[in-house]
């Protein structure tokens, strides 16, 4: 190889050498730009303000954060691109340290930036917070005891009807500036419901009202409790008729009575469940053989329990009259007067007849009768061994014809002569 040769050899070897040294560089370039990126400036608006430690205040100090003008603020950092893209103004906030805060009064307090855990702050070189302090006023904490009030807003469905609302707790504490405090009067709840046919309860959150009815937000305000519990009592309406019972007796049956009740129904309003086994309401048991011809009575109306009155009245006015029924007088000698359930040894025995004896019944019957068909039977099982005159009361029977058809009409009593039998009243 001659000298111009290695000289040539030469300078194409330099020329290499400067070509792998600058893709060398460009390279460890990209490298670099790629891990650790380019330093920008970026700016970050509505940055929110945060406080930090106002639980413990309120808590351990019985101090609150009232009157915070500034809720916001712009960031603008410095620093690595890939880390600065990373980010949104959401992920950061400014918080304001309250741990050293000790007594009321206004303050103002430059905020730190707090950022995401994943994020690498060593990246970043500037921060620049802009307002860079936040005023604020620190408030004694007040507590004020509303009672919870609502109202209902929707409909019963057909038959049914809702009572007032009820509320547990039926107050609640509200914690907050007293400025605040001072302008409640309730916390509120609203029912809004359609076509309600049973009772409702549940848990619901409540609004605050001032005194004009206006409801009140205020971020500064807190609670013993964020829900009280609702009660909407339904019950059903029910209109029941009254009537009623009939006894047989004194020869007439409910086919011969007429009959009215004045009023005639109540309207009823109680829980479901217990109306529906209620139809009507017997006022009053009559017994047909105490009745005359006719008769007019007042009755209280006893309501079923856990029922409440809410149409009619507590009172209504029987009118009865027995119709299609003959009656007659007659007189039941000593001798069809009987005595049953007499004790052993004792004898008994009727002091007089028995007149005016009210016997009614169909006229076809009551004219077939004379005295002699009527007994009376007086029982004397409560007389022991008494002895003397007493007046006993007797049952009224009548010979061939049919409780049904024919009765007495009326109570009766005789007076009976009890005595200890004679050895002549025992030997006959």
């Amino acid at each position: 190889m001659n000298k111009n040769e290695t000289v040539k050899d030469s300078k194409w070897r330099n020329v290499l050498w400067m070509v792998l040294s600058l893709l060398a560089s460009l390279l460890l370039w990209v490298y670099v730009t790629e891990s650790e990126g380019e330093s920008i400036e970026r700016t970050f608006p509505g940055v929110q303000v945060r406080f930090d430690g106002e639980a413990t205040m309120r808590d351990t100090r019985e101090m609150l954060v009232s009157d915070d003008s500034t809720t916001s603020v712009k960031v603008t950092l410095t620093g690595n691109s890939r880390v600065l893209t990373s980010l949104k103004s959401a992920d950061l906030s400014a918080v304001i340290d309250l741990s050293r805060i000790t007594r009321t009064g206004n303050y103002q307090l430059a905020p730190t930036i707090s950022f995401p855990s994943r994020t690498d702050t060593s990246a970043i070189t500037s921060v620049v917070i802009d307002p860079d302090s936040v005023s604020f006023y620190v408030d004694k904490l007040d507590k004020k005891t509303l009672e919870v009030q609502g109202v209902f807003n929707g409909s019963t469905a057909e038959g049914y009807s809702a009572d007032p609302l009820s509320f547990s707790p039926s107050t609640v504490i509200v914690y907050g500036p007293g400025k605040v405090l001072d302008t409640l009067e309730a916390a509120y709840v609203e029912v809004n419901r359609t076509d309600v046919d049973h009772t409702l309860s549940f848990d619901s959150t409540f609004v605050l009202l001032d005194r004009e009815g206006q409801e009140v937000e205020n971020d500064t305000l807190s609670f013993n409790t964020e829900q009280v519990n609702v009660t909407l009592p339904v019950r059903a309406v029910k209109e029941v008729y009254l009537t009623v019972e009939l006894v047989p007796g004194g020869g007439a049956t409910e086919k011969n009575v007429r009959w009215t009740l004045e009023p005639s129904s109540v309207t009823l309003l109680g829980d479901a469940e217990v109306l529906s086994g209620v139809n009507s309401i017997t006022v009053a048991r009559i017994e047909l053989a105490q009745v005359s011809d006719a008769m007019q009575e007042t009755y209280r109306v006893e309501l079923p329990n856990e029922t409440e009155l809410i149409a009619g009245a507590r009172e209504t006015t029987l009118s009865l009259e027995l119709q299609d029924l003959e009656s007659a007088y007659f007189t039941i000698d000593e001798s069809n007067i009987s005595f049953i359930n007499v004790t052993e040894g004792y004898t008994a025995v009727a002091e007089d007849s028995l007149d005016k004896v009210l016997i009614r019944g169909s006229s076809a019957v009551v004219a077939q009768l004379s005295d002699l068909n009527i007994r009376a039977v007086a029982d004397l099982k409560n007389f022991g061994t008494a002895t003397g005159r007493f007046t006993v009361p007797v049952q009224i029977s009548i010979n061939g014809a049919s409780a049904s058809e024919v009765g007495a009409v009326g109570s009766y009593e005789i007076v009976a002569i009890l005595s200890e039998t004679t050895e002549e009243e025992a030997e006959q």
